[in-house]
């Protein structure tokens, strides 16, 4: 099996948190994580990359950025939405910025105290109803465990900044597991993996190579 991970294309929220304001996005599915016009030429383009041409097979998130970028970068194909692909769940806090955790008397700890501060990226620590990592990475297992790894076929897994740093660690048995928080991963950008069990994946595309092998 060959299978080509993408990032969804940007999203306003996305542009929100590049210009410095620290938005909690996590699973939020609204117009903010819509996909903005450079986000549709991103995943647009995909359709003429060679490697995204061929997929036989797409996989995608329930969240909509993660759709509009499959139904872009393969227009025609059937979607197979997965839930288990979608973002890490920042719980109640997805939608506020951090300024509104620093006013609030019972969340500011999620900011000033480092026994709660790191419920963005840790294995242990998560937001009020939402995930860590190690949640994260067992439903992406659950998901990666569904496929047939000895089908000789290509499929096309539309997600997410997170969810996809958590495939990686079940893929690649990343150790110490905390590497995967420096994975950076670009919008649009096709990573592609190999093997016939989840036990020998190789990834095969030279972006974050160097980093998941040493």
């Amino acid at each position: 099996m060959k299978i080509v991970i993408i990032r969804h294309g940007q999203t306003m929220a996305n542009i929100i948190n590049d210009n410095g304001t620290a938005l909690y996005t996590g699973a939020l599915n609204n117009r903010m994580t819509d996909l903005t016009e450079l986000g549709r030429k991103q995943a647009s383009s995909l359709a003429n990359n060679e490697i995204v041409k061929e997929i036989e097979k797409v996989y995608c998130s329930n969240l909509n950025r993660a759709i509009q970028t499959a139904k872009l970068a393969k227009p025609g194909y059937s979607l197979n939405v997965c839930e288990e692909l979608k973002e890490r769940c920042l719980g109640i806090f997805e939608g506020k910025e951090k300024k509104d955790l620093l006013t609030s008397k019972e969340y500011r700890k999620y900011i000033v105290d480092e026994d709660f501060n790191k419920f963005r990226t840790d294995f242990v620590q998560k937001a009020p109803e939402g995930e860590n990592y190690t949640d994260v990475s067992k439903r992406c297992r659950k998901f990666l465990d569904s496929l047939d790894f000895q089908e000789d076929i290509t499929i096309g897994i539309f997600s997410h900044f997170h969810a996809i740093r958590c495939l990686f660690f079940n893929m690649f048995h990343i150790e110490p597991k905390e590497k995967i928080f420096h994975l950076k991963i670009e919008h649009c950008m096709p990573y592609v993996i190999k093997g016939n069990s989840i036990q020998d994946l190789k990834l095969v595309s030279h972006n974050l190579k160097d980093m998941i092998e040493n």
